[in-house]
């Protein structure tokens, strides 16, 4: 592979014949774009964008002779040719939900509601069958299957049938109800085809909790034979997983996957005892070991515990999930998940892309998998998995702001100011949905937002791990570094080393800052953890544009080439 260097230099010091000839020849082979925003809008970037790209990454824009400045024209052949020299993909731009729902088959599960009074084993079991019935259609590659996130949310702003299916984006609807008596249900399901508000098949089953998976089985298999869908062998085989023969065992199962997202100590400490009382009580199951390696990678994801500790359990889940179902889906994406939390982002793709192969539609599948390839510099290949996700998953923040960071990596910070700007604005309680926008705006040296966004933070978030960082943040943007050095703690440093994101955050910043010494130090530990991303690092990331000739910088960028030059995407 190539390094990213300009092919084509532009047009300087030609006569007016020269430049003439050269017209007449290209006009013939390629078309001609005669203003700047002609070529930004080819590019899908802003005027702003391209004009310094021509000044700064050799863009090829041609000018004409003794006429004034302004006059610019471009051929798209050589922009394509220099698109495809810098692995810049053009600019993420998510389809509408409309647009979505129109061209495919696309369906949400609404949640099953219970009766008010309720208990709470009553609304597991609702939360339980929604989540397996939508399981079951994710492995159906000819349905775009809407995220349960982000139907609950449509579903719980109460809107009407259509309005619910334009907002998410789908033709078909599901809608159903739970009702208990005593030890027996009846639960009703509907399938709406919303664009014409027509029923397609209406049905109710009737049983005992020994029934649930029967009946879980039974509405998948009706929705698919309702829509008229033709299953492959693969897919006829992989649409139920084993059920659990044990319903002890299965309502353990139920109360952990609701507690294990909760996100605090005593949740996951309940989910994970839960999970070995249904393990003891059914025996070996995949299903039970994917979750249980789920709940312990939660300690990480939610800051509780750091060490090695979480890892090292999940990894014993993840081999004997697959010694007992090589083919799990669950169990490909759990490992993939493993090796992206140890810095191991081939081995993360590789699994990735099998369980992307065997549940088209899970989101969660997709959005890491996009991530993968995004910061190994291969946007081109993220940009149809993130189209993907925001039709599946238009509803959850860390969706919407995924096309920004697309756009930050393609070189365009501006452009990811609206998106994560979306994102905090779908979910201002969450610490990070407020650090991340502060990162983007530091990117775009907007320094007073900054401080608002760190000022502006809640009192009850002040001493959690993001709050510090984005009070480093704002510091650092008040132009107080010796103040902002005061919040990077030991314990925001052991946190910061969890993932590739945060070290290459705080790299970035202390790069604008001009602190070479402490750039480079959390970049090192970036890419330890994985960013590989050469052409951002070597081109497009301005942020490291004023360390770029230090000799340390240097020696990290070579170690990344070499790297990022073996990655097989």
């Amino acid at each position: 592979m190539t390094a990213y260097d300009p092919l084509w230099p532009a047009m300087t010091g030609r006569n007016r014949r020269q430049e003439g000839r050269a017209d007449a020849i290209r006009a013939k082979s390629a078309d001609r774009l005669d203003s700047w925003k002609e070529i930004a809008t080819y590019l899908n970037r802003s005027v702003r964008s391209v004009r310094r790209w021509e000044q700064t990454e050799q863009l090829p824009v041609h000018r004409h002779v003794n006429v004034k400045l302004g006059r610019v024209f471009a051929f798209t052949e050589e922009l394509d040719a220099w698109r495809k020299s810098r692995a810049l993909a053009p600019a993420f731009v998510p389809p509408s939900g409309s647009e979505a729902g129109a061209k495919s088959r696309s369906i949400a599960i609404l949640p099953f509601q219970t009766r008010e009074s309720a208990q709470n084993s009553d609304t597991y079991f609702a939360e339980g069958l929604t989540d397996e019935v939508t399981t079951a259609l994710t492995r159906v590659g000819q349905l775009l299957v809407t995220s349960r996130r982000s139907a609950m949310v449509s579903a719980n702003r109460a809107g009407t049938t259509k309005a619910v299916a334009t907002e998410l984006g789908v033709r078909y609807l599901v809608e159903g109800s739970v009702r208990w008596s005593g030890r027996r249900f009846r639960v009703s399901a509907t399938l709406i085809d919303a664009h014409v508000d027509v029923q397609r098949w209406a049905e109710s089953f009737e049983g005992s909790l020994e029934d649930a998976f029967l009946v879980q089985q039974e509405i998948a298999r009706r929705i698919v034979a309702a829509l008229e869908l033709q299953l492959s062998p693969n897919e006829a085989n992989h649409l139920h997983d084993l059920p659990l023969r044990s319903m002890p065992a299965y309502e353990c199962y139920l109360h952990a996957r609701h507690d294990m997202w909760r996100w605090n100590r005593d949740s996951i400490d309940n989910a994970v005892r839960l999970l070995h009382e249904a393990i003891s009580l059914e025996g070996e199951h995949p299903r039970l070991y994917a979750a249980l390696g789920v709940a312990h990678l939660q300690y990480r994801e939610a800051g509780i515990d750091l060490t090695d500790a979480p890892l090292s359990e999940a990894n014993k889940c993840v081999a004997r999930l697959l010694a007992l179902d090589e083919h799990s889906a669950s169990g490909r994406q759990l490992r993939g998940w493993l090796s992206y939390s140890r810095g191991d982002i081939q081995g993360a793709v590789r699994d990735l892309r099998v369980a992307h192969n065997l549940e088209p539609s899970n989101c969660d599948t997709l959005l890491l998998l996009a991530n993968c390839l995004l910061i190994s510099g291969r946007s081109a290949l993220a940009q149809p998995l993130l189209i993907r996700v925001l039709a599946i998953d238009p509803l959850t923040p860390i969706t919407r702001c995924m096309p920004g960071y697309a756009a930050i990596l393609g070189g365009d910070a501006e452009a990811a100011i609206d998106p994560y700007r979306q994102m905090f604005e779908m979910d201002p309680s969450n610490p990070l949905a407020r650090l991340f926008l502060a990162w983007v705006l530091t990117l775009n040296r907007r320094d007073i937002e900054v401080v608002q966004l760190m000022q502006g933070l809640p009192a009850d978030q002040r001493g959690t791990i993001p709050a510090r960082l984005l009070s480093f943040m704002g510091m650092m943007a008040a132009g107080s570094q010796q103040e902002a050095l005061s919040e990077l703690t030991p314990g925001i440093d052991a946190f910061a080393r969890g993932t590739d994101v945060f070290p290459r955050l705080l790299a970035e910043v202390f790069a604008l800052g001009n602190l070479r010494v402490q750039a480079v130090r959390w970049l090192r530990i970036a890419i330890e953890r994985g960013f590989i991303n050469y052409p951002y690092l070597a081109r497009t990331g301005n942020a490291f544009a004023q360390v770029r000739d230090d000799p340390e910088f240097l020696n990290l960028l070579e170690s990344v080439r070499e790297r990022w030059e073996r990655f097989d995407a």
